[in-house]
């Protein structure tokens, strides 16, 4: 007689069901009971790949920022100059994050007392600020731009966008068109403009 396997549910399984949970009633309202139910597993399905609710949270922010970090240097390695930069990095941005609105609400709003997802945060903010300083440094060393310090720069623009999209994604303030406008100009206010084209 054959062995019937049966299908392991996977830490992908669980964060789909955790974020579609999530969304729908708020990381806070949710119990751990709620999300192995949501997930389909058992309880030593879940402790075998995750150890609390606040592990989750924080793959599922790595993950959102895991996406883009993956896409991007494609991406803006299309860019002719720092313009078309601005313009493909806000499109990957808002093509990444606008379908997952309420994952972002949820990493922005609901997740600062959650240690691990503010530690996945902060890791994720610090591989972004390092890929656009090292991008500024570069723009530098080709005397296209004048940056005294691109890893500043690279800060400031980072809290720049973050702020757009808490206005989107957490107070409601303005809708998808209008983060991309004003996601397009914040980083023309912070970036320097560039000396000489190629």
């Amino acid at each position: 007689m054959p062995v019937r396997r049966t299908q392991k549910p996977s830490a992908d399984r669980i964060l789909e069901a955790a974020e579609e949970v999530f969304a729908e009633h708020g990381y806070g309202e949710v119990s751990l009971r709620q999300l192995m139910a949501a997930a389909g597993v058992s309880t030593t399905a879940f402790y075998a790949r995750f150890d609390s609710k606040e592990a989750v949270m924080a793959a599922l922010t790595a993950r959102l920022f895991g996406e883009l970090y993956a896409a991007a240097p494609g991406v803006l390695d299309r860019a002719r100059d720092l313009d078309s930069g601005i313009e493909v990095g806000v499109d990957l941005l808002c093509e990444r994050f606008a379908p997952r609105k309420a994952l972002v609400k949820l990493v922005l709003g609901e997740t600062g007392s959650i240690r691990e997802a503010v530690e996945a945060r902060r890791r994720a903010y610090g591989l972004l600020a390092g890929f656009l300083a090292g991008r500024f440094a570069t723009l530098v060393e080709r005397k296209r731009i004048v940056v005294e310090d691109p890893d500043a720069l690279a800060w400031a623009l980072v809290g720049a966008l973050e702020i757009q999209f808490t206005r989107w994604a957490l107070w409601d303030d303005i809708d998808l068109p209008t983060l991309r406008v004003q996601l397009r100009a914040a980083a023309r206010a912070i970036l320097p403009a560039e000396t000489r084209s190629r």
